[in-house]
């Protein structure tokens, strides 16, 4: 079947320059179907079977969120690409919050359409592939917001693990902590012939090494101190179903050769015990190190590594896709505001800004731990560049500031010599505070400066109010 384009815009020519790239690729056959106004739009996408839509922002009888609206109740799968003659970020996240899953700029160049013809084709493809797996991964806790991932890393990764979810291979999954790796794992059990066994965890790093490995492979009564009747390890708990190693790069040298011989032979030998127990479990590891950095340093065994990567997935850190940023923070915000019953409008610019900046360590979970103090912690329905913690708005500013040794060109409206002053008056403040124990009238008196204007200033720079006499 053809992949069906459809472009929505009452300038002929823009219709026609897109029509010409559609015609002009030969990945696949393309039907290109056009519109000129908001209406007729619609109804196409009500009569015909639409893989693609790509909608002028604004329109003789509406605008090009209207249909973005529509598709996304119609078929949320169903990509939507919003083209504007205005490149602006807050028209951009007001885009994507919409839903739409990219945007253009006018004039349009056919490379660009290009691009976001075939990444579209390539979901698609990535989608069929996947089936079940992207069904049961949207009803995961916070998988939706992977699924709808606008990184085409992350989409390989999720194309990959729903190719072989249905497998019995060993997967590895690698990645920094709080990038969803159980989240995948388990959406890869219950897509998987073994659904219906248990799917069972074991976090080696929470695990001291003393007890490691009865916790893998159980022990018998008396085996060790405290002992006082058989117990099951985890690999036979897992038996017909799915057991995940957490922190698998945790496991000392001294344990993976027992590691690797239940891998290799499918039994495992109970602590304690003479008597070899078969087990049938399906095994998905997961590390926030790289194993292969450790085997190469004799820290990890590479015939186990090789035997654990099978199937080996690299989870990307959420610094370098930081295009989801803008559905991940909404997402969070609606949640917590209803969960803590917030009334939260939105987020000012500024704060929004300071969201993509930063780096985020600790990945998702770092930022939904931070939307969800900041809804709690939140003075107004807005949530503002203040209500951020303040290590998040110090490392934003350094950010901007280092712009200058990047050749970066900052695009907050800010110089680069603001970016700098602003973090250095910062610092200066808050040695300031500190001297004087957090009292204003003498912190101002050390800065040689006005308490009326230390007040100013720390409103400005966003910083919390601290005690005065």
């Amino acid at each position: 079947m053809p992949y069906t384009v459809l472009a929505v815009d009452d300038d002929p020519v823009q219709l026609e320059i897109i029509g010409t790239v559609c015609s002009s690729l030969d990945q696949t056959e393309i039907e290109f179907l056009r519109a000129e106004t908001l209406t007729d739009g619609i109804k196409m996408c009500d009569q015909r079977s639409v893989d693609l839509v790509l909608i002028d922002h604004f329109l003789p009888d509406g605008t090009g969120m209207n249909l973005v609206d529509h598709m996304h109740a119609l078929n949320p799968e169903t990509p939507v690409i919003v083209i504007t003659a205005h490149e602006s970020a807050v028209d951009a996240v007001e885009f994507l919050r919409h839903g739409a899953d990219d945007y253009l700029v006018k004039p349009l160049k056919g490379s660009d359409i290009q691009r976001v013809i075939l990444r579209s084709i390539q979901r698609s493809q990535e989608l069929r592939e996947g089936g079940a797996f992207y069904d049961v991964v949207a009803a995961e806790r916070d998988g939706s917001l992977l699924l709808n991932s606008l990184s085409d890393t992350m989409r390989s990764v999720l194309s990959v693990l729903g190719r072989s979810a249905a497998g019995t291979a060993n997967v590895l999954i690698e990645g920094e902590s709080g990038t969803g790796k159980e989240v995948l794992a388990r959406a890869m059990h219950r897509v998987s012939s073994r659904k219906d066994g248990p799917f069972i965890v074991v976090n080696c790093a929470a695990l001291p090494e003393s007890l490691i490995e009865a916790e893998l492979f159980g022990a018998k009564k008396g085996a060790y101190t405290g002992s006082t009747a058989d117990r099951k390890g985890r690999f036979q708990e897992a038996d017909g179903g799915t057991l995940f190693i957490d922190e698998v790069g945790e496991i000392p040298l001294s344990m993976q050769v027992k590691l690797l011989r239940a891998l290799q032979f499918k039994q495992i030998e109970p602590v304690g015990s003479n008597t070899t127990v078969n087990f049938d479990a399906r095994i998905v590891a997961a590390t926030n190190r790289t194993l292969k950095d450790m085997v190469d340093h004799q820290e990890f065994r590479e015939d186990l590594y090789y035997r654990l990567r099978v199937i080996g997935i690299q989870v990307p850190p959420l610094r370098e896709r930081k295009e989801d940023i803008p559905l991940l923070l909404d997402s969070f915000l609606q949640r917590f505001a209803e969960s803590n019953g917030k009334v939260i409008e939105g987020v000012s610019q500024e704060a929004r800004q300071c969201f993509m900046r930063y780096n985020y360590p600790g990945n998702i979970r770092e930022l939904e731990n931070t939307v969800e103090s900041v809804v709690v912690l939140a003075r107004g329905t807005i949530i503002r560049r203040g209500d951020l913690p303040s290590h998040m708005q110090f490392e934003t500013e350094l950010n901007v500031a280092g712009c200058l040794d990047d050749e970066v060109q900052c695009d907050d409206g800010n110089s680069v010599l603001d970016a700098r002053l602003r973090a250095f008056e910062r610092e200066l403040i808050r040695e300031a505070l500190d001297k004087a124990e957090g009292n204003q009238s003498k912190a101002a008196r050390l800065l040689g400066i006005g308490e009326r204007r230390l007040r100013s200033r720390l409103e400005r720079l966003g910083l919390r109010e601290s005690s005065s006499e």
